[in-house]
């Protein structure tokens, strides 16, 4: 039977491709032999996953990959292991740090003492998984439109999982009980941006986004403090739209099954009422949201218990573990 650190590492491990476990036993390295006996064992008992991770030399050996061609480096691994490295490594320096840089603008750091809050949340399996899940769940975007209709006729509109006013509108197309999927997407998407490009809040903000009409449209009660700043507004924001995913949705998890925007009423079926990227077979229509893994109301509740935390701690790994050695995956929003 499972404990709590195998299930993480299962989750860790299905995750992983097979170059990133040749990489992690140093499969190169070593007899060929030894290499299938340290993969067995990885199999066996997943919760290594997290001790391997955590050893110094091997999230730097991963992020550093100081020998390889800059045109080669992080081609051999997923973006999940460097991610993993990266998430790993930066608990391990705030174990010993009384702080951490806060980037406030892009050449702006300013050191901010709360790395033993932050080395207590990292302290949990669980949210070391959640991190690296969330950073590789971006290094691929996701769009395309939405079709409804309306006393006005056909109404087209674009979504982007990069974007959350193009995001929101998702949840006006969507059937009630697939509502979860898009709020705990608006919710990492703000944690997302906050903590990895937080120069982007400003523009954001300066922009086209409204944050009053952006809460009120997505269902939460209040609009946000006018006072807040742009960090703090988009935590109010995230971690609200974690609360409402937790709220609506059912006794079971959330699966990583697509989702597919009401059918408009009266026009064809459902795969002519949402076109984009990536790409879908012809016999259905592009998922929404390919990347949100399984995840319960309790845990959905946790991250918006912890999105301070969160957006600290990826704001010190971005700083100082994925920009500096060339991480190129995470595109930054326009």
């Amino acid at each position: 039977m499972m404990d709590d650190l195998d299930r993480v590492g299962a989750a860790y491990l299905s995750h992983l491709t097979e170059a990133d476990l040749l990489a992690l036993v140093h499969a190169d390295e070593v007899p060929a032999a030894t290499a299938e006996t340290r993969l067995a064992a990885l199999r066996r008992a997943p919760a290594l996953l997290l001790d391997v991770l955590d050893r110094p030399a091997v999230s730097a050996g991963l992020l550093n990959l100081a020998s390889a061609d800059a045109g080669e480096r992080f081609t051999l691994v997923s973006p999940f292991l460097v991610f993993a490295a990266a998430i790993h490594r930066i608990a391990a320096d705030l174990r010993t740090s009384a702080y951490a840089p806060e980037r406030t603008a892009p050449r702006l750091r300013v050191p901010v003492f709360d790395g033993p809050q932050l080395a207590a949340y990292l302290a949990s399996p669980v949210h070391r998984l959640f991190l690296a899940e969330l950073l590789a769940s971006f290094a691929r975007s996701s769009g395309g439109i939405v079709v409804t209709r309306t006393p006005q006729g056909i109404r087209r509109r674009r979504w982007n999982d990069l974007d959350l006013g193009r995001l929101a509108v998702l949840l006006d197309s969507l059937p009630e009980p697939d509502r979860p999927v898009v709020w705990r997407r608006l919710g990492d998407l703000a944690l997302f941006l906050s903590g990895v490009f937080p120069a982007a809040l400003e523009r954001a903000l300066s922009g086209r986004l409204d944050p009053a009409r952006l809460a009120r449209t997505t269902g939460l009660a209040t609009p946000p403090a006018a006072d807040l700043g742009p960090a703090e507004l988009f935590e109010w924001l995230g971690a609200g739209w974690y609360r409402l995913a937790a709220s609506h949705v059912s006794r079971a998890a959330m699966t990583q099954a697509p989702v597919t925007p009401a059918p408009v009423q009266g026009a064809p079926a459902a795969p002519a009422s949402v076109r984009g990227a990536p790409a879908a077979p012809a016999a259905g229509p592009a998922p929404v949201v390919t990347t949100i893994t399984s995840v319960s109301a309790t845990a959905l509740r946790d991250n918006a218990e912890h999105f301070h935390q969160a957006r600290r701690v990826l704001n010190a790994a971005a700083d100082r573990y994925l920009f500096p050695v060339g991480v190129d995956w995470l595109t930054p929003p326009a």
